[in-house]
């Protein structure tokens, strides 16, 4: 049986055990190991939700201009956001999260559109938020 894959924005937080997905798969290709969807309508409403959310965060994350994010500066947004988004609309407070999908679902279905976040009120967890814990 052949599954399609589809891009998965959130795919270096599930490899790194930070989170997980009920439609993530993980793919080899040569020794490299990369994260991906099996779900395309699931794909769409993730890469639709975290343009919305880099669009909407150059001002925490000082990038100004800068057309790429860094891989850190990345995971600071993106994992930063889905904790503040899940505390706020389930009222779980984790540094994980469960399952991406049914949050970035529930998120769409409270605001109908990702336009209509309040992203503001997620920059003081994301820019608290840090990927690596210094020792």
């Amino acid at each position: 049986m052949h599954i399609n894959h589809y891009t998965c924005p959130f795919s270096h937080l599930i490899l790194s055990g930070r989170c997980s997905c009920k439609y993530s798969s993980k793919d080899c290709i040569a020794e490299k190991e990369f994260g991906t969807c099996t779900n395309n309508p699931a794909s769409t409403d993730c890469l639709s939700f975290y343009t919305k959310l880099k669009d909407n965060s150059s001002f925490v994350l000082k990038s100004h201009n800068q057309p790429n994010l860094s891989v850190g500066q990345q995971s600071k947004l993106k994992m930063g956001a889905l904790i503040a988004l899940q505390e706020n609309i389930s009222g779980v407070s984790s540094d994980n999260v469960k399952d991406i999908f049914d949050l970035v679902y529930k998120i769409k279905i409270e605001h109908t559109d990702f336009s209509y976040i309040n992203f503001s009120k997620l920059m003081p967890t994301i820019s608290k938020y840090r990927f690596r814990n210094k020792h």
